[in-house]
Parts: C-alpha cells; sequence; structure tokens
C-alpha cells in the first residue's frame, strides 16, 4: 500500500511540473476531479456583461448578484483542502477575462499574477489543474462593441488566450490541459435566441449563427497560435486544449416522421455543428430562419483535430417535437424525477452520449456533470448512477479519461442565483462557512472504490 502510494504522489508530482516530458510513457491517473466557474464562486465585482445584467432589476431570478458568491477569489485553499481531503485529484477553474483585460488596451498583470498564486498553490494539494479562458462572462467593454458580433472578436479572444496561456503554461503555474470556451451553444442560444442570457435577443436566428461562426473562428485562431508557438517554446510544447461542449442526447417525442426530423435537426443545431466545427474547422452553422446559415472552412495546423480531447457537460436529456409555427421545434425535459431546477435526471443519457462521441476517436473527459438539489436527498444516488453508466461504457472500450462533479461548492447560477445548490458543499452566503454535504463523502468513497480498478489512459503530451 505504501509503495503504491509513493507511486501515485510521484505520479501527481510529474503532472504538475513544467516538463510534462513527452518521453513519459505512463498513462495519466484517471481523473477525479470537481469544478467552478470564475464569475459564479470569485466574487465579481468587475465591469462585464454579468456584472451589468445581475444588477439590472428583475434580471435575476432570486433578486441576487455574485458580488461576494463564495469568494473563492480570497478563500479559494479552502476549498482546496476540501477537495483533496475528498480525495480529488483534479480541480477545474476559469480565469475571469473581465480581470485580465479591464479595458481594451489594458492588461492586469497583477489578477493574472494572482491567478499564478491560484494555480500554483492547488498543485501545492496534489490537484491537477484544468482550466477554461472563458465561461459566459465577457468584459464590459467588449460588450459594448457588440460582444460575440463584434467584427474582430476571433481575433480580439485570441490575443488574451494566447497572453493567459504564455503565462499560466510556464512555471510556476505550469497548466497544461486548457478548455478555450465553455458551452458555447448555452451562450449562443440563451442570449441571441432564447433571451435568457445577455445580451437578452429574442429568436435573431442570423445573430445566433454569426456569434456561433465567431466562436468557432476565435477557438481555431488561438489553436492555430498555439501550435505555432508550441514549436518554439517549451512551456507550450506540450499544452492540451478542448471546448467544454455541452451534450445532450436527443430523442423524438414519437415515431412520427415530423418529430424524427425535428429530433435529428435539433441533435446538428445542438450538438454536432459545433462539434465539426472546433475540431475539424468546419464551419456550418444552421438555425431555423431565412438566411440563417454561415458556411466556411478553416485549415487547422499540421491537420490534426482543433481539440486535444473532448470535454463533455451532461445533465439532461432532450425531448423533441414538431412545431406548426417558428422555430418549428419544441424541446422539453424528459418525464423522469426532476431536480431543484425542474430538470430530469437521466442517467442513462451519460452512458448514451459516451457511445456517440467516442465516434471521434479522442479522450473524453466529462467536465460537468451534477445536479441542483439543496436538501442532498438525490445527489447521492445521482452520483452512483451517472458514475455507474460512465464505467459501463469506459468498460465497453470507450475511452474516458476523467469525471469532474459539478460543483465542489454552491455557487452562483446564472440568471437563477443563489438559490440553486449544486455543491457537494454546502454554502452559508451570509457567513462563507463551507460544510460537507453526505454527498460529498458518497464521492470520496466513490473515488478511494473506484481509484483501485479505474485506469488511466495514454493521452498524454507532446
Amino acid at each position: 500500500m505504501l509503495i503504491a502510494m509513493r507511486n501515485f504522489i510521484l505520479l501527481l508530482l510529474v503532472l504538475t511540473r513544467s516538463s510534462f516530458a513527452s518521453t513519459v510513457k505512463e498513462p495519466l491517473p484517471f481523473l477525479w476531479g470537481v469544478g467552478n466557474a470564475a464569475f459564479q464562486v470569485e466574487g465579481s465585482p468587475q465591469d462585464s456583461d454579468w456584472y451589468r445584467f445581475t444588477h439590472k432589476a428583475g434580471a435575476i431570478k432570486d433578486g441576487t448578484n455574485a458580488d461576494v458568491a463564495t469568494d473563492f477569489w480570497n478563500r479559494y485553499e479552502e476549498d482546496f483542502k476540501l477537495a483533496r481531503e475528498m480525495g480529488a485529484n483534479t480541480f477545474r477553474i476559469s480565469i475571469a477575462w473581465e480581470r485580465i483585460q479591464p479595458a481594451a488596451d489594458r492588461w492586469d498583470m497583477a489578477a493574472l499574477a494572482k491567478y499564478e498564486r491560484i494555480l500554483t498553490k492547488m498543485q501545492s494539494y496534489g490537484l491537477l489543474p484544468v482550466v477554461t479562458l472563458q465561461h459566459f462572462v465577457l468584459p464590459g467593454w467588449l460588450a459594448d462593441r457588440g460582444g460575440l458580433l463584434a467584427k474582430n472578436f476571433p481575433e480580439i479572444y485570441t490575443q488574451y488566450a494566447m497572453t493567459v496561456m504564455n503565462r499560466l503554461s510556464a512555471a510556476p503555474a505550469s497548466v497544461k490541459l486548457w478548455m478555450t470556451f465553455n458551452e458555447p451553444e448555452i451562450l449562443v442560444f440563451c442570449g441571441y435566441f432564447w433571451s435568457c442570457w445577455p445580451p437578452k435577443v429574442y429568436l435573431e436566428p442570423v445573430k445566433a449563427v454569426n456569434a456561433s461562426a465567431n466562436i468557432a473562428r476565435a477557438h481555431l485562431m488561438t489553436v492555430t497560435q498555439l501550435r505555432r508557438a508550441a514549436k518554439s517554446k517549451r512551456n507550450l510544447s506540450n499544452v492540451q486544449i478542448s471546448v467544454a461542449k455541452h451534450w445532450t442526447p436527443v430523442q423524438p417525442k414519437t415515431n412520427k416522421d415530423g418529430d424524427v426530423k425535428a429530433a435529428q435537426f435539433y441533435d446538428d443545431m445542438f450538438n454536432r455543428q459545433f462539434m465539426d466545427a472546433f475540431l475539424y474547422g468546419k464551419i456550418r452553422f444552421l438555425m431555423p430562419g431565412k438566411d440563417a446559415s454561415v458556411t466556411q472552412t478553416i485549415a487547422l495546423p499540421d491537420q490534426r483535430p482543433g481539440m486535444d480531447f473532448i470535454s463533455i457537460n451532461y445533465y439532461q436529456r432532450s425531448i423533441v417535437s414538431k412545431l406548426p409555427v417558428y422555430p418549428h421545434y419544441m424541446s422539453v425535459t424528459g418525464p423522469g424525477t426532476k431536480n431543484d431546477l425542474g430538470w430530469e435526471m437521466y442517467p442513462t443519457g451519460l452512458y448514451t452520449l459516451l457511445k456517440d462521441v467516442a465516434r471521434y476517436k479522442l479522450p473524453i473527459m466529462i467536465s460537468e456533470n451534477g445536479v441542483a438539489d439543496k436538501t442532498d436527498q438525490y445527489r447521492p444516488d445521482f452520483l452512483k448512477a451517472h458514475l455507474n453508466a460512465l464505467i459501463k461504457a469506459k468498460n465497453e472500450g470507450v475511452p474516458v479519461v476523467g469525471y469532474l462533479h459539478w460543483s465542489l461548492t454552491d455557487n452562483f447560477e446564472w440568471a437563477e442565483g443563489l438559490s440553486p445548490r449544486f455543491g457537494l458543499v454546502e454554502m452559508d452566503y451570509k457567513t462563507l462557512e463551507r460544510k460537507p454535504r453526505p454527498s460529498y463523502y458518497m464521492y470520496r468513497d466513490l473515488i478511494k472504490h473506484y481509484s483501485g480498478t479505474m485506469r488511466g489512459l495514454p493521452w498524454g503530451f507532446r
């Protein structure tokens, strides 16, 4: 046992060093972890589209804001300690773009240095960092220029991304696992189609496809610059990059031809067109509506896919039926037991999507999976059932390399506010006390149980 523990610790030390040598042949350990996002936990009073939105009367369902949230910006070490004591070996965070670039012509190096300290401290707890560069939030100055629709958005984003990766991929932070965007399809649909998030545009399919294309161009431009720089910069030579892609298994409501075709369209629109763009440079975005399409092909360097690994966020399936009026489809949650937000808990969907996504023949990380459950009545069984689905897929040959539960602590859940509770750890927002729920200990026991049998894969670093 002591020898096995020593070897595991040594391997984690290898993972967190800047060398991350391509000569290392051992597989990474299976990545057991948790995640959060900057705006949802840090305490975010910087000017951004979401800061403005949360301070608009009636915008947030419970009337709260994210100005303090869990105060992760100052209390991050408490969370790293909780994650490590639970047995996690991986922790996902995001960078607040508005902190790093508070104005178009100004970069806050002190904020970047603070992230460097956070990530270095994370690794001192034996936690491998997974870092997302843009998790829904845009700086205020960029929102004023049109946000995702700004003419030069891809160039603006790439400059930001490369600035951050150049610094944080080097020692002492030495981050090697990056995601350019979190759930770009949710960002687009909520902002330009469903009108639930900034910029609160309703049923504007042309704007939606143009925003989607700009995100894809930004990702592909960043990957291209990263891989060119990696040939001469040692700190970038072993970086692995992805996109945290929300994936919803889609089923038709009935076997009628109209429902089947509507479900196929929805699956392509919500799932596959984004994946094809990020992986292959095939920008072919379609939305229901006249002139709502964008087509472009962007070549990637060395003919490699635009992602080194696939990151999937999974919460529920979608049941789709045909509508006789625009937008000609309707998507609803399934009929099973619902969580506090009314989302169906459907662990079979995780197995289904893993078998589906295996077609891309890349390592797959579950970068988010969790449940809004204030009383913690569902979360323990939710964890067990979803991990059983994951393990079933892995045993059938699907290259799953990690599972990151959403989330370690309760946090600010976007337009819903602070009321939904996704945390393994309960937050008292008045005192900022953190109190592990029973599901925290359940996840600890599951990690301990499966760590003896779950092996990583040699998806390593070039």
